[in-house]
């Protein structure tokens, strides 16, 4: 059985061959589902900068699995292990809003009371112009005198919250 996994996946070999890199691709393809329903579904759904690190370094990792001559099995193992910390990382900011804010960030203001927060808006590198294209994105209209509040959110998506409906129009004396 060995020599079989050997010849069919080349782990004691020196170079791998195509045969060898298609059958590990196949073998990674459904262990990668494996390991992605162990990361959780939040990882391809919502990618926040540590969803997307995630990603990128599981694709780095099993794609070496899949071509290069390094250990197929350690670095099946590595590829594991990254899935289990995401997951570890998702359950302690889960039961920790400390832990949350520390490893995943905390949302920043970036537009309140009719002006933008140029302080906020210049550590996160966002512009005016930006901000206009985020009302126009979430609420269909380009008239900043709707707006309550924008965020920019963890996930680095800006949030946009409209006034209260009986306020939109009226002069603001805020």
């Amino acid at each position: 059985m060995k020599e079989f996994l050997n010849y069919l996946l080349g782990l004691d070999v020196g170079n791998v061959e195509p045969h060898q890199m298609a059958a590990r691709a196949a073998v990674v393809f459904f262990l990668a589902l494996t390991y992605v329903r162990t990361g959780g579904l939040r990882m391809l759904g919502r990618l926040s900068a540590y969803d997307s690190l995630t990603a990128l370094i599981l694709g780095a990792i099993l794609g070496k699995a899949v071509v290069t001559n390094d250990s197929f099995l350690g670095t099946l193992l590595a590829a594991f292990v990254i899935m289990i910390l995401h997951r570890l990382v998702a359950w302690i900011t889960f039961k920790s809003s400390w832990a949350g804010s520390i490893l995943k960030g905390k949302s920043i203001m970036l537009f309140q009371h009719n002006k933008p927060l140029h302080e906020n808006l210049s550590r996160v590198h966002i512009t005016e112009n930006d901000l206009q294209e985020a009302v126009r994105k979430n609420l269909n209209m380009d008239d900043m005198s709707t707006v309550k509040e924008i965020y920019m959110d963890r996930s680095g998506e800006l949030s946009v919250i409209r006034r209260d409906s009986s306020v939109v129009g009226q002069k603001n004396n805020e």
